[in-house]
């Protein structure tokens, strides 16, 4: 069969994962019912916020105009996602950061009612907006979460936007390609994401939302940008931190744990454990004892199978608490304890 058909047949057909009732995929295709939840937004800016990535954007004598071009806000339309008939919509942060004159939604039928920042989740790339009004054009149906256990690798998925023409949605199909990034709080899908469609829904087939587009065009731009893979935060975390952002109250990012270590390219004996290639000086790491091609056995009484496995573990962790490390030097097993430092903004 046709590549194209066989897609067709799967957007129509959904996946069948257990869960919340799908949408009746036999009589509408599951991008129609997700492009009801999506929705274009117009920011009004004074000013773009300073550069935080680590590319040299403003040096623009040193690099060609496309790829300067490649990195910078185009003017349009961006996305976001509809939370109820109330007027609540979830966009990216990204998407009204800087100084911000207005803020529109920009309707399919083409109309344009006022909007205002309620609050806002850096951390997550999460900014609650809400309408004055909550007109009837905003009633579409009940917004359906898809629950944790449908998050996972090789899941397909796909991203809705309403850009540039709000009228018509864009749709970009993939599938999660990686899980537990930002702490645990993102994935990682090579469904395309861009300055169109972040802030919209990312929905699995069937009809379910699995996260929210964000992380394109600020803090790491590389991840992103249509370059490949894109990054969205998972359903789980948009729950958990939404009443909150309902009454307004804006989200402090969390201190970050960090312990100063980095990966070796040389693998663990037998592939067990994480080879430590690098300990930073003054690090949490250093004053615990940890050394530069130490193998981490185990973290917080936790197996360690590889490097990945021993950031996860430290992420799960809170600046300041002692943790018990368990390394292999040379031909020694030694119990080390480490408290966890905090990561520099």
């Amino acid at each position: 069969m046709d590549a194209t058909l066989i897609l067709a047949a799967i957007l129509v057909a959904g996946q069948g994962a257990a869960g919340a009732d799908p949408p009746d995929l036999a009589q509408e295709p599951v991008v129609t019912v997700v492009a009801r939840w999506a929705v274009a937004i117009r920011v009004n800016r004074e000013e773009e916020p300073p550069s935080v990535s680590r590319l040299p954007v403003k040096a623009g004598p040193r690099l060609p105009p496309d790829v300067v071009d490649y990195y910078r806000r185009p003017p349009g339309n961006a996305t976001g996602m509809i939370l109820d008939a109330q007027g609540n919509i979830l966009t990216s942060f990204y998407n009204v950061s800087g100084t911000i004159k207005s803020i529109e939604i920009v309707l399919p039928s083409g109309r344009r009612i006022p909007a205002r920042l309620i609050a806002t989740d850096t951390s997550d790339d999460l900014a609650l907006l809400r309408t004055d009004e909550a007109p009837a054009d905003l009633e579409v149906p009940p917004l359906r979460w898809a629950p944790p256990e449908r998050l996972r690798v090789g899941r397909m998925v796909i991203a809705l936007g309403r850009s540039p023409d709000p009228a018509r949605p864009t749709a970009t199909f993939g599938i999660v390609s990686a899980v537990g990034r930002n702490g645990g709080r993102a994935f990682q899908t090579d469904a395309k994401l861009d300055y169109g469609n972040v802030g919209g829904p990312i929905a699995d087939l069937d009809g379910a939302v699995v996260g929210l587009a964000g992380f394109v065009g600020h803090t790491y731009p590389m991840w992103g940008l249509n370059s490949g893979i894109g990054f969205g935060t998972t359903a789980e975390t948009i729950r958990a931190v939404l009443p909150a952002l309902m009454r307004g109250e804006t989200i402090k990012p969390p201190e970050r744990p960090f312990l100063g270590v980095g990966p070796s390219e040389v693998p663990a004996e037998g592939n067990r454990g994480a080879r430590l290639g690098s300990v930073e000086p003054g690090s949490a790491a250093e004053q615990g004892g940890l050394k530069r091609d130490d193998v981490v056995l185990s973290f917080d009484g936790q197996p360690v199978d590889d490097f990945m496995e021993l950031r996860r573990l430290i992420n799960r962790r809170r600046p300041g608490e002692e943790v018990a490390v368990k390394v292999r030097r040379d031909s020694q097993e030694l119990d080390l304890k480490v408290r966890i430092g905090k990561r520099a903004d």
